[in-house]
């Protein structure tokens, strides 16, 4: 009876997984190393301490499913992933086949199919590096939490053709020529509980659905925050995404992007950009301080006639826009409205009331 129950135990355990190993690093040791030699699925924990990884073009590169990178920052004495030799990029996230993408926002996983199952970071602050500090492409369930991303020229945190993550309570800023907080062709995504300033746009969603972005604060950056759709992506549309309880203040500034960047036209002084997208909600958010507008909804073509002459695989007209019960405060202007195509866009419950700017239209019962 003993070897009936002993062989029906291990017939039981057949396929359930050992508990996943945890790694620690200590000053002066190498996170890149630990992730090399890491199985999916570990836990390597880093000590507080200054790191500077030995990679030619990325401090740190994850290609493996269900890593966690999570660094037992102390007050005072935080860990810190910084720039060394030639690197330009920070935390770098994806499977295999896209490491050196011609271009990241075209990333080769894309398409291939390729993806990576999990992916979690907390506690680090990243900073220094020219293009991103925090890089994913084709992750399934990631979340970011509690980082700090200062000082990468590019991109802060920028995760792309991801889904089902969660980017909370990080502090993220200075960036030159792109955002603090992206989210980019993307589904199912929360970004809640965050800071963004002194960059370029302080928050983004491009080409996503499903997306939520809530309770963030944006302040002192160019714009402070953008949806959009952009021409040439692999994700044809931005729709179904929720803008809710944010303060977007004081976001007036100057654009420091070189000429030759995609964003060096980008006017200082606006809250939140609307541009081609559809189905947004946009509600209890707190817009003030902004120079030029508190909100711009305008459709894609609005400023792009050399590329609009051509064919789009995108529809340019923002669309079924809901903005309910915010408040505009301090705003050159409250809404700059020019929608050209765009049809059911709608306005309710807005302080003041009216908004300047007008005629808004309203929305129905």
């Amino acid at each position: 009876m003993a070897c009936t129950l002993i062989g029906l135990l291990g017939l039981s355990l057949i396929g359930v997984p050992a508990r996943a190993a945890t790694v620690v690093v200590h000053a002066g040791e190498s996170i890149q190393a630990a992730i090399d030699a890491a199985s999916e699925g570990t836990t390597i924990a880093v000590e507080p301490g200054v790191y500077q990884e030995t990679g030619a073009t990325r401090a740190l590169t994850v290609t493996k499913s269900g890593i966690r990178l999570i660094g037992r920052s102390k007050p005072g004495q935080p860990v810190v992933v910084e720039q060394a030799g030639s690197q330009t990029q920070g935390i770098w996230v994806s499977p295999t086949d896209t490491l050196d993408p011609a271009d990241v926002e075209l990333p080769p996983c894309g398409v291939s199919g390729q993806r990576l199952n999990g992916f979690n970071l907390r506690g680090f602050t990243v900073q220094g590096f020219a293009g991103f500090g925090v890089y994913l492409a084709c992750v399934d369930g990631f979340t970011i939490r509690n980082n700090t991303a200062q000082a990468n020229q590019t991109y802060a945190i920028f995760p792309v053709r991801s889904s089902h993550g969660r980017i909370t309570g990080n502090t993220t800023s200075g960036t030159l020529t792109d955002a603090c907080l992206y989210v980019g062709q993307d589904d199912d995504v929360v970004v809640r509980g965050n800071q963004a300033s002194d960059c370029q746009i302080g928050l983004q969603i491009e080409n996503s659905t499903h997306v939520r972005f809530v309770e963030n604060l944006s302040e002192n950056n160019t714009a402070g925050m953008i949806v959009d759709i952009l021409n040439g992506r692999q994700v044809k549309v931005v729709s179904d995404n929720r803008v809710t309880r944010n303060v977007l203040r004081n976001n007036n500034r100057p654009n420091p992007a070189p000429p030759g960047e995609e964003t060096h036209d980008l006017q200082p002084g606006i809250g939140i950009v609307i541009d081609g997208a559809d189905r947004t909600l946009v509600a209890g958010n707190t817009i003030s301080g902004n120079q030029l507008a508190g909100m711009t909804l305008v459709d894609f073509c609005l400023d792009r006639p050399t590329e609009c002459s051509g064919p789009l695989d995108i529809d340019p007209n923002p669309d079924d826009n809901r903005i309910l019960r915010n408040t505009f405060d301090g705003n050159a202007v409250d809404v700059i409205y020019l929608p050209a195509g765009g049809q059911g866009n709608c306005f309710a419950g807005n302080k003041p009331n009216p908004l300047t700017g007008g005629p808004l239209p309203a929305c129905g019962s």
